[in-house]
C-alpha cells in the first residue's frame, strides 16, 4: 500500500484535522478513558480554543468494569471547565470471553441489586436506550444546525491493525463517509504511533489513565500497553493477571460478578485456549473442543465455520485443509489450528470471523431485544 508523507508532524496534522472538524459542524469526541481517545480530547481542546468552539463535547459509554485508574481518571475530566462531559450508561451486553456458556454479561445489570455490581454509575450519567455503539452519538441526541455535519472524533491509530489501515486507506482520508445515524467518523490520530502518543502526553504534562504505569511496573512494552474491557478479548488476560496483584480488591469483585474470570488469573490464556491431546490432530481438536464438547450456541457457529472454509479451500486447492502450516490463500484463518483457536470461545461479536453475525442478547437473555442492526462493538 502506498504511504503519502507530509511535510508536517503529526501533532499540527492532527490539529489541522480538527481544524477542520469544527468548520464542518458540531464535534463530539468519544472518549474510553484510554491513551488514544485521550490525546483526541487534548487536541480538541487546543483546536477548539483556537476557533472559539469551547467547551469540548465528549461522550464516553460506560461498561461497568474496566481496569482500577480509569474511571478515576474520566471522574478528574468531568471536573474541568472546557469540557462538557456526556456520561452514557446504556445497561448494554458486554462479552465476558471467559465464560463459554454465556459470553454476555449486562453493564449496571438492572436483574441484579446494584450491591452486586462491581461499581456503580455517577449521579449525573445519562441513561439511553440504544444497546450498539453507532447508537450513541447521533443527530436526535446532538442536533446540528442546518447545512452542518455531526462529528464523531475517535482514537483509531493504523499502527495497532492492518483492517484498520486498509479503513482508512479505503476512505481515503481521516474524514468517513455519514453512517446510517448521519454521523461523520473523523480519526485525527490514524498516522500516530505508540511513540508519538506517550511524548505528546508528556511534552504537554497531560493528564491520563494511572492503569498504564501499573502495567508498565509489570514489564507489558510500549506496544502492549493498551486499556480496553478487560473481558472482551483472549488479550485482556494479561491485564487481569496484572490488576488481580495490583488491586485484588477489584479482582475479587470481578470475579464474583463474573463466572470464569478467576481462571484466568490461575492459567491465563491458557484458560481460553482448546487442549491437545498427546496423539490427536487439531481437526481432531476442533471437533471435540468446539463442536462434540462446546455449548451449543458454539457448536452451531463452529459447524457453519468448519463448512465455509472447507468449501473455500477446496476451490483453490486439492490437498486437505492444513493442520497446522497455514494454507496462503485461505487468507486469515488457514489451517485447523487456527480455527480451533478461534472458535474456542465462540467469536460472539464476530470480530474474529467476520462473516459471522454478532449473537442477538435474546438468545441468551429472553425480552434482552436485538442489537438493532447496529455492531455491538465496544
Amino acid at each position: 500500500m502506498p504511504r503519502r508523507y507530509l511535510t508536517e508532524d503529526v501533532f499540527e496534522s492532527a490539529l489541522s484535522r480538527l481544524h477542520e472538524a469544527y468548520e464542518m459542524g458540531r464535534v463530539i469526541v468519544s472518549i474510553s478513558g484510554g491513551k488514544d481517545s485521550t490525546v483526541c480530547m487534548e487536541l480538541a481542546c487546543i483546536a477548539a480554543k483556537e476557533t472559539g468552539n469551547l467547551p469540548v463535547e465528549v461522550m464516553m459509554r460506560d461498561d461497568e468494569i474496566m481496569v482500577p485508574g480509569t474511571f478515576e481518571y474520566l471522574e478528574r475530566v468531568t471536573q474541568r471547565s472546557d469540557i462538557k462531559f456526556n456520561w452514557i450508561v446504556a445497561r448494554q451486553p458486554v462479552v465476558n470471553m471467559f465464560n463459554r456458556h454465556n459470553p454476555y454479561f449486562w453493564a449496571f445489570d438492572s436483574l441484579l441489586p446494584p450491591e452486586q455490581w462491581v461499581r456503580r454509575f455517577p449521579d449525573f450519567a445519562t441513561e439511553i436506550p440504544e444497546k450498539h455503539i453507532q447508537g450513541i452519538v447521533h443527530k436526535d441526541r446532538f442536533p446540528v444546525d442546518e447545512g452542518k455535519e455531526l462529528i464523531s472524533v475517535i482514537g483509531l491509530r493504523t499502527q495497532e491493525s492492518r483492517t484498520r489501515n486498509m479503513a482508512v486507506y479505503s476512505s481515503k482520508g481521516h474524514f468517513t463517509k455519514p453512517d446510517e445515524y448521519g454521523t461523520v467518523l473523523v480519526r485525527p490520530i490514524y498516522d500516530w504511533s505508540d511513540g508519538d502518543i506517550w511524548k505528546s502526553i508528556d511534552d504537554n504534562h497531560w493528564d491520563y489513565n494511572r492503569a498504564y504505569d501499573v502495567l508498565a511496573r509489570f514489564g507489558f512494552k510500549r506496544n502492549k500497553l493498551r486499556i480496553a474491557p478487560p473481558t472482551q478479548s483472549i488479550n485482556g488476560a494479561e491485564e487481569l493477571q496484572a490488576f488481580a496483584k495490583a488491586s485484588p480488591k477489584w479482582f475479587n469483585k470481578v470475579c464474583e460478578r463474573l463466572p470464569g474470570v478467576r481462571a484466568i488469573a490461575l492459567y491465563g490464556r491458557r484458560a481460553l485456549l482448546p487442549y491437545r491431546r498427546l496423539g490427536e490432530t487439531w481437526e481432531q481438536v476442533f471437533q471435540r473442543e468446539c463442536i462434540d464438547k462446546a455449548p451449543a450456541w458454539i457448536a452451531g457457529r463452529s459447524i457453519k465455520v468448519q463448512k465455509k472454509f472447507l468449501n473455500d479451500h477446496k476451490r483453490h486447492s486439492d490437498q486437505p485443509f492444513p493442520d497446522i502450516s497455514t494454507c496462503s490463500r485461505c487468507f486469515s484463518f488457514g489451517s485447523w489450528h487456527q480455527l480451533a483457536n478461534a472458535m474456542y470461545t465462540g467469536d460472539p461479536f464476530g470480530l474474529k470471523l467476520t462473516f459471522l453475525k454478532p449473537i442477538e442478547p435474546e438468545f441468551f437473555r429472553s425480552g434482552a431485544g436485538t442489537w438493532g442492526g447496529g455492531k455491538p462493538t465496544w
